[in-house]
């Protein structure tokens, strides 16, 4: 009985522990999320984010579920993240906009420690590394029906076809068409579905 009841008060003390850290996260974002939240989102930055109905972060029987959140950097004022209906995002997604913008279609399933960026973020030259000027930033989207697995880095100016599957670990340096399987680092195209 006595183990029992430990375990009602552990379960009871992590649901309460999840929900104050979705609470706090929310608090310290200076945008509001309107999505299903079982894991915690931090939303920041001078740009916009629009997320579609039935977008649910976070998944209980996941890693880092615990431990983890979604941060959604819109660095710019002219920075955008969009991601549209019926899309699930597992724990610890990050993406950062830098001045162009991430799209996410609709029906996408995202898989643990996600990453997309728009941007370098540094000058590739040594004397300009800290504060240059010649950053590249390009657009990313991800159509529609992506499946994307776990560890998957998507950079920047990266366009992903419709139905499009990324395999676990892959970098995504150049364009994905629709209806492939891609897997690798650099990702290619290993079957066509």
């Amino acid at each position: 009985m006595n183990k029992l009841w430990f375990k009602i008060k552990l379960k009871i003390f992590f649901v309460f522990f999840q929900k104050v850290r979705i609470l706090f996260y929310a608090f310290i974002s200076n945008h509001a999320i309107d999505a299903k939240k079982l894991q915690p989102v931090l939303a920041n930055g001078e740009g916009s984010i629009i997320i579609g109905e039935n977008v649910v972060f976070g998944v209980r029987e996941s890693p880092y579920f615990y431990s983890g959140y979604t941060y959604l950097d819109v660095r710019k004022k002219e920075s955008r993240i969009t991601i549209g209906d019926n899309c699930f995002i597992n724990n610890s997604a990050c993406m950062i906009s830098d001045g162009k913008s991430i799209t996410i279609g609709d029906n996408c399933l995202i898989g643990v420690n996600f990453q997309v960026i728009d941007s370098d973020f540094h000058d590739l030259d040594p004397a300009q590394r800290f504060g240059g000027k010649n950053i590249l930033k390009k657009d990313v989207v991800i159509e529609n029906n992506v499946f994307i697995s776990n560890n998957v880095t998507v950079l920047k100016g990266v366009s992903i076809g419709t139905n499009s599957v990324l395999g676990s670990g892959c970098v995504v340096t150049k364009d994905i068409p629709s209806n492939v399987i891609v897997a690798g680092n650099p990702a290619k195209v290993i079957k066509t579905l």
